[in-house]
């Protein structure tokens, strides 16, 4: 029933897995450098400038590269009017960014105009990427990902290992990435073909605005809800407890790989389904296999765990492991939570979405403000996943107004219980009754997720 959804799915997933995935790999290969030429302290202060740029990009651009994409994926609007007004935009806020970033340096934040750069090049890049993704070209896309972080991973050994420079150098290499992002897009799609001052106007900013003005907010509430508790750990514990929770958050981010690949391609499946007559039964079947795929995926990085920090950081960064099953658990209700979001933009009601994402915040502040000081860096893991699970519920109850979607609560409940045994399991001294546990419960994680996922790649090949 469907067999073309299901192949189309996929088929968008393999072309942005290529920028995606290079991308998140080559990141995840630097950890170590990282570890071994960054002080705990250092870690944790550039984590958190990397934490504010992504923070304040919708803020400043008033979210507007969410309209182009998605207004450009209508084909009923002209791109030049799209691009144009949404490049006006785009650079008033780079132009407040500039003012913010002089102001904040003079008044004693020696990083204050290096973050307004960086986070100019941001905003830029990212207006054009979603842009070139709107207008079809997926392989440009995939490109600049690659390109970014290959950039970014040169220039960040030439300039911490071999001129010393540290947090600075770290800083400069993200600047160099974003640069060459900007500079292979305007290279291939010439942009300024898109650009004709005579079409900005009231009229079609506003067009842009309504749509976008409402993800500002909830752009702001989701980043608090996933990062806030960075600024927890900073009060509560300090920079070098930031720096061990910014190390163990490297392997959830893995789960997150996949799942960037997959919600870029989601995307368009949910506005190409919004439509159908089937589409409540294909977004349940998909969100239950992403279930599926998110709790096997974790058990299988639980299974190798600490052999993996063992490898990938510096001894002084092996406690970290202790904090990764929550922050997992957390990364997982994140992106259950970001499919069911698709679905609003699906639908173009994203002043709901904000609501639902209040909810998460709250929860999630009141969780590390309780735990953090009772239990430290699990605190921020436990919070942030239950932050999650009420956004997650919510959005479900929500969207059943327009899409309903019905979940395999059950099989659900069994992955919930066998990631608690597994944790539990990680304590134990005997190593090799450890691993035979864990690939024990590993086995039953991946039984239970078979059936469906037969079913799901059966379909994928149906004629």
């Amino acid at each position: 029933m469907f067999s073309n959804s299901v192949k189309r799915l996929f088929s968008n997933s393999l072309i942005f897995s290529i920028g995606t995935l290079g991308t998140k790999v080559i990141g995840f290969l630097m950890v170590p450098f990282y570890t071994y030429f960054l002080t705990q302290g250092q870690f944790g202060i550039v984590d958190l400038i990397s934490t504010t740029v992504a923070m304040l990009t919708p803020v400043v651009t008033l979210s507007v590269f969410e309209a182009i994409f998605r207004f450009t994926m209508d084909k009923n609007f002209s791109n030049k009017i799209l691009f144009s007004n949404g490049l006006a935009i785009t650079a008033f806020g780079s132009i407040l960014s500039l003012i913010g970033g002089g102001i904040a340096q003079i008044s004693g934040y020696k990083y204050g105009v290096l973050l307004a750069i960086l986070l100019i090049l941001s905003v830029v890049s990212c207006f054009l990427q979603y842009f070139v993704r709107g207008i079809g070209h997926v392989k440009l896309f995939a490109a600049t990902g690659i390109v970014g972080t290959s950039l970014s991973a040169i220039l960040n050994i030439m300039l911490i290992w071999y001129f010393k420079l540290g947090v600075n150098g770290y800083l400069y290499g993200m600047a160099g990435a974003q640069l060459g992002t900007f500079v292979l897009i305007v290279a291939v799609v010439k942009p300024w073909q898109y650009v004709d001052l005579t079409l900005v106007s009231k009229k079609n900013a506003l067009m842009l605005l309504r749509y976008s003005v409402p993800m500002i907010p909830n752009a702001f509430a989701w980043w608090f809800t996933n990062d806030a508790n960075r600024f927890f750990i900073l009060f509560f514990l300090g920079t070098s407890a930031n720096g061990i929770y910014a190390v163990a958050n490297k392997i959830p981010s893995i789960l997150t790989i996949f799942f960037t690949v997959f919600n870029q391609a989601w995307q368009i499946s949910a506005v190409d389904e919004y439509e159908s007559q089937n589409n409540s039964a294909f977004y349940s079947m998909i969100f239950n296999n992403l279930i599926h795929f998110s709790f096997l995926g974790m058990a299988g990085l639980l299974l190798i765990l600490k052999p993996l920090m063992h490898v990938l950081v510096a001894p002084n960064f092996y406690s970290a492991w202790e904090f990764v099953p929550f922050l997992m658990l957390a990364m997982i209700f994140s992106n259950l939570s970001g499919f069911l979001g698709s679905t609003y933009i699906a639908a173009k009601m994203t002043s709901k979405l904000f609501s639902t994402t209040i909810y998460g915040m709250l929860t999630n502040i009141a969780f590390n403000a309780a735990l953090i000081p009772l239990i430290g860096l699990n605190g921020a893991g436990l919070g942030s996943a239950l932050g999650f699970l009420v956004v997650m519920i919510i959005r479900l109850k929500q969207t059943k107004a327009f899409v309903s979607i019905n979940v395999k609560w059950i099989p659900l409940t069994i992955h919930l219980l066998i990631t608690a045994l597994m944790y539990a399991t990680l304590h134990l001294q005997n190593n090799m009754i450890m691993f035979i546990l864990l690939a024990i419960f590993f086995i039953i994680s991946l039984v239970l997720a078979g059936k469906d996922v037969f079913i799901f790649l059966k379909r994928r090949h149906a004629k």
